[in-house]
């Protein structure tokens, strides 16, 4: 290890495992979410789980094993002029788009979904009722699966940055990631950053519910990222259904 100084902090940092390139997103645990010691609350997207490169060079959008995907020029054209750094690295989901709104900024009862009827009829939760948790955890994964065409209308939510300006910030609390995300990236029609909330949550389930979404993510705020790792600091909860 050795120490590194980023915006004012300094933290001890691993090296980074490989290249940036080869990095793949990190999977949730299995922990009960009241065992996280200072969570953080956000949906959990229906979506397509993604690895957002930004560089001098352009725009690389990665899947969930590191290989590039092609087409959707319009979102690399968004996230390019949404970037406000020299190079970043984020992790976060393709959804349809465009995203009209905010859902966490927009409190209001009645605000305005991110997606239309026919998105939200695609993405929203189809599952059982059995006291199968395994069978129940499938079928909400499954749920969150999302056909997207490359050619389509893509847009982009990020829930985390790993990499900015030359520097790994992997070590570093998810909540001081979170905060250096809103400096690095501008929101536009297909760029969002999601918002966590801090508990209690119950006051979001409606909403979060509204746009098709089953289950929310459940982070400890000073979690650090394990690129293609699974962290037990990051656990899904389903929405309760009443």
């Amino acid at each position: 290890m050795g120490a590194r100084t980023y915006d004012g902090i300094v933290s001890l940092t691993r090296t980074a495992p490989s290249h940036p390139h080869t990095w793949r997103p990190m999977a949730f645990g299995n922990r009960e979410p009241k065992h996280i010691r200072d969570p953080l609350c956000e949906p959990l997207w229906a979506g397509r789980r993604a690895i957002v490169h930004v560089d001098p060079d352009g725009v690389t959008i990665r899947d969930e094993e590191a290989a590039e995907l092609e087409g959707f020029e319009a979102l690399h054209e968004a996230i390019r002029t949404s970037n406000l750094a020299i190079d970043l690295v984020l992790d976060g989901y393709l959804m349809p788009g465009p995203l009209r709104s905010n859902p966490v900024a927009d409190t209001a009862p009645g605000a305005e979904s991110m997606l239309s009827p026919g998105q939200l009829t695609r993405q929203m939760f189809i599952g059982g009722g059995g006291s199968n948790r395994r069978r129940e955890a499938l079928e909400r994964a499954e749920a969150r699966r999302v056909v997207l065409e490359p050619e389509g209308p893509t847009a982009y939510i990020a829930i985390d940055l790993l990499w900015l300006d030359g520097q790994p910030l992997l070590d570093l609390p998810l909540l001081e990631r979170r905060r250096l995300l809103e400096s690095a990236l501008a929101e536009a029609d297909l760029v969002r950053r999601s918002v966590a909330v801090r508990p209690p949550v119950e006051a979001w389930y409606a909403q979060w519910k509204a746009l098709g979404i089953a289950e929310f993510a459940v982070k400890d705020a000073n979690s650090r990222y394990t690129p293609g790792g699974e962290s037990p600091d990051w656990v899904a909860a389903p929405i309760p259904r009443r």
